[in-house]
Parts: structure tokens; C-alpha cells; sequence
């Protein structure tokens, strides 16, 4: 009955009162699938909401609430599907200009144990989001190495236009790390995945990679 009245307020976009029955139902019995996996698909809705510049905080409470409902990690539609609003707050505070270091901290120590599905489409969203703050966040070749370079999917490899140039993601995201590491003044090495990451693209592309190569100075 609980099932159908969550049913029932979902389809009347009363996501609350979806949320507060699922929780119920949870709570009386946790080894109960179903408002585990309702409550974080609204969970999901209530971040593309707040996937604002605005609604920094109220994310991050959200995203640790899904987190820490225990979802297994091979439901790869769950575990897909939280990278998108995560893309979108980092766009838009991004494009708002409110995107501070605080924030990407908290957004990164939050999402670095979540078993995302990788490699998908999502998983390389939220990547191409966050390689564009550049030098606004100090921890960007941190996100990098952590995100990995053998998880680009075959269409990140692919070359489209963007301002006269035909550049593809996985192109973009190793000359964005060597240009993060060389900012940083600190001579560090590239990380060995980036290398092995590197072969890969080789074998897939020598155009691209030989221009990637072109910008290592180490």
C-alpha cells in the first residue's frame, strides 16, 4: 500500500510527501529494497534542483544523504545517474562565477569513494564540468588522477568543433593536467596513470596524442 501512495504522490510531483512515505516504510523495515531505491532516485531529483550556484549547501547535505543509503555498487543507474546533477552544479557555478575553493573541496571529498559507473557518459560529464575551472580550484590534477585516464569511453576520443579548433575531451582533459602541473611550480611529475593513459590514446589516435606529447616539458 505504502508503494502505491508513493506512486501515487510521485505522479502529483509532491516529491516531499513521495520522500516522507519511502522513509517511513524504510525505517520500519530497512531490508526493504524499494524505498531505499525511491528515496534515492528523489534524492536525485532534489540535486538537479539545487544544482545551482545558490544552493551550494543544501547539495552537499544532499549528495552525503545519498551516500550514505548504502546502495549497492553495481546498480550502475544509480551510481550513473548522480554524476549529472554533480556536472551541473559545477557548470553553473562555474558560469555564475561563485565557484570558490571551499566548495569544490567539500563537492571532492564528498564524491571520492562513490562508486560511480565508469566509464559512461556521465562519468566523462562531470569530468569535462570540472576541467574547466582551471586555476579557480588548486585541487583540479587531484580530481584528475583520481577521476582516471583509462576512463575515457570511445567518444571521448572523438574531435569536435569548439571555437575553430577540433579537439576531443580526452585531448582537452591531458593538456589541462600538464598545463595544472605546470602552474603549480612545483616540477612534479606527471602521475603514472597519465603515461599509461597516454599509450592508450596513442594506440587509438597518434594525431592527438603526439600534441599532447608537444606539451609535456618533463
Amino acid at each position: 500500500m505504502s508503494y502505491k501512495q508513493m506512486k501515487y504522490y510521485l505522479e502529483l510531483e509532491d516529491y516531499s510527501t513521495a520522500y516522507r512515505i519511502a522513509h517511513e516504510d524504510w525505517d520500519t523495515n530497512p531490508s526493504l529494497v524499494w524505498p531505499r531505491n525511491s528515496i534515492a532516485w528523489l534524492l536525485i531529483r532534489k540535486m538537479k534542483a539545487n544544482a545551482n550556484a545558490c544552493s551550494m549547501k543544501t547539495f552537499i547535505q544532499q549528495l552525503e544523504e545519498f551516500k550514505n543509503l548504502g546502495i549497492p555498487h553495481d546498480n550502475k543507474k544509480l551510481w550513473g545517474a548522480v554524476a549529472w546533477p554533480i556536472r551541473d552544479i559545477v557548470q553553473d557555478s562555474y558560469q555564475m562565477q561563485w565557484f570558490t575553493s571551499e566548495f569544490g573541496d567539500n563537492l571532492f571529498d564528498t564524491i571520492q569513494n562513490m562508486p560511480f559507473d565508469r566509464p559512461s557518459e556521465s562519468y566523462s560529464a562531470m569530468l569535462a564540468a570540472f576541467i574547466r575551472l582551471g586555476s579557480l580550484w588548486p585541487r583540479l590534477a587531484e580530481f584528475i588522477e583520481w577521476w582516471g585516464f583509462g576512463n575515457f569511453t570511445n567518444y571521448d576520443y572523438r574531435r569536435y568543433p569548439e571555437k575553430g579548433r577540433l579537439e576531443s575531451l580526452a585531448e582537452k582533459v591531458f593538456i589541462v593536467y600538464i598545463g595544472v602541473l605546470c602552474r603549480e611550480g612545483k616540477h612534479r611529475e606527471p602521475s603514472k596513470t597519465f603515461f599509461e593513459g597516454l599509450r592508450k590514446m596513442e594506440i587509438i589516435s597518434k594525431e592527438q596524442a603526439d600534441k599532447v606529447y608537444a606539451c609535456v616539458r618533463y
